[in-house]
């Protein structure tokens, strides 16, 4: 019995890790349906997101040209896709190659959501 008690003092005794640094990872990567979810006010193919420069930026999608592809003279967006009224991250090469003839949808270290283009050689 003695032993018993013992370890359950040890036990509390034990320094516990802080929920907090769990929580803030959980509020970062919240997953969101519309822009008004997020705290940001920018949902980015179904996480918050915060905006930065071109990314989460208002945007018109570009008409299309006779190439069925979106006018690039006219695309605000840069290597990101105009998705409801938003600048946001391309979801797969396909959708890449039909919006704007880029060959991949890639995430470029040090920069914002996944972009349309053409990734740099490692």
């Amino acid at each position: 019995m003695k032993i018993l008690v013992a370890v359950l003092i040890a036990a509390a005794c034990v320094p516990q890790q802080p929920a907090e640094p769990a929580k803030t990872a959980a509020v970062a990567e919240r997953g969101c349906k519309t822009d008004q979810d997020c705290p940001s006010g920018f949902c980015d193919r179904g996480v918050c997101q915060a905006p930065s420069g071109i990314y989460g930026r208002p945007c018109q999608a570009a008409p299309r040209g006779p190439d069925g592809l979106r006018d690039a003279m006219l695309n605000v967006c840069g290597p990101y896709l105009c998705v409801d009224g938003r600048c946001r991250s391309c979801s797969s090469d396909q959708e890449c190659r039909s919006e704007l003839g880029s060959p991949k949808c890639y995430k470029l270290e040090g920069e914002p959501g996944m972009r349309c283009g053409d990734p740099p050689a490692p």
